[in-house]
């Protein structure tokens, strides 16, 4: 997990998602990476993947933990309190740039530029009209949500439809492990029966979508787990995790789509012919957002540490 969010094998170091943050912005009053998925009350052991570590906390994912599909779907970032109106929001941001006038002629470390720029960031998503047009998902034909899928994957992946639309850079899906999971240990079969469906709805209608709205040569769609899984049942009709193979879908991104790249031994083991790792997929996803990998950005000890130290693009998307 830690090389798909990341690009890189250890841990504590920034999320795909927080690099694009940081290189490509967001537009206008838009968040540059939200990420979709992770109820509130959930064991959140993965979240650090998802994180910006030493880009700084400005570049941390915009979370969005409510399901989209339960009728009290709300963005508390995007609520103001209650007689706050945005004139009155924007006088007391007047006020408050003069007072930090005065501290930033004293402060200058990175933690201080953060907390600036976060500051700005979240006035301009919380004062302005598009960001809340585009989480609202109640504009959305009744047809076409029933198309995505009344559940939480369906929704958030329709959500992420209109949050690109909307200027968006990165948006991460995450189909997390408390709610019809694809983390079977064990009754595989049932599993899937509720699992698969879901699945199947919300990632054929982003296909769809993205294609017949025009949205194919701009966005790019990766569909991927962390690791395969098992290729024998174990002996609580379930399968365990498995590295030596996994599968990845892409989608748009102005690629050359409908072909198999690669295969496996015939009882899915190990790669077979043209093994590709997911150093390359996120290659071939930097290439697509006009980012060199090999940029690099100074940690916290001060050394220059590349976006990707491994990895090609597949050429035969190309």
């Amino acid at each position: 997990m830690y090389i798909c969010t990341t690009g890189k094998a250890k841990k504590n170091q920034p999320a795909t998602g927080s690099y694009v943050a940081k290189i490509r912005a967001g537009q206008g009053s838009m968040p540059p990476y939200v990420h979709l998925g992770f109820p509130q009350t959930a064991n959140l052991v993965f979240v650090p993947n998802f994180k910006s570590h030493y880009l700084g906390g400005a570049f941390d994912p915009f979370y969005v933990h409510d399901d989209p599909a339960g009728d009290k779907f709300r963005v508390p970032n995007l609520q103001l309190v209650d007689g706050l109106t945005s004139d009155r929001l924007r006088d007391r941001k007047s006020l408050l740039d003069e007072v930090d006038k005065v501290q930033r002629e004293f402060t200058s470390n990175r933690a201080a530029e953060s907390i600036d720029h976060f500051t700005r960031s979240a006035f301009e998503v919380v004062s302005g009209p598009r960001a809340r047009e585009a989480f609202d998902l109640s504009r959305e034909q009744e047809r076409t949500r029933q198309h995505y899928g009344m559940h939480r994957w369906g929704q958030s992946c329709l959500l992420a439809r209109r949050l690109v639309e909307a200027g968006v850079p990165f948006v991460t899906v995450n189909f997390d492990p408390h709610s019809y999971s694809f983390d079977m240990h064990s009754n595989v079969a049932g599993g899937m029966r509720s699992a698969g469906p879901r699945m199947d709805s919300a990632i054929s209608a982003l296909v769809e979508e993205l294609y017949s709205r025009g949205l194919d040569k701009k966005v790019l769609l990766i569909v991927w787990g962390e690791f395969g899984r098992t290729p024998k049942i174990n002996k609580s009709s379930g399968r365990d995790h498995w590295g030596p193979v996994m599968s990845v879908l892409l989608s748009g991104g102005g690629l050359r789509v409908g072909q198999v790249i690669g295969s496996s031994t015939s009882k899915g083991e190990v790669p077979k012919d043209r093994p590709l790792s997911p150093y390359d997929v996120l290659a071939t996803m930097y290439r697509h957002l006009g980012i060199d990998p090999r940029m690099t950005f100074l940690d916290h000890a001060g050394r220059p540490l590349r976006l990707l130290d491994d990895g090609e693009v597949i050429s035969e998307l190309l």
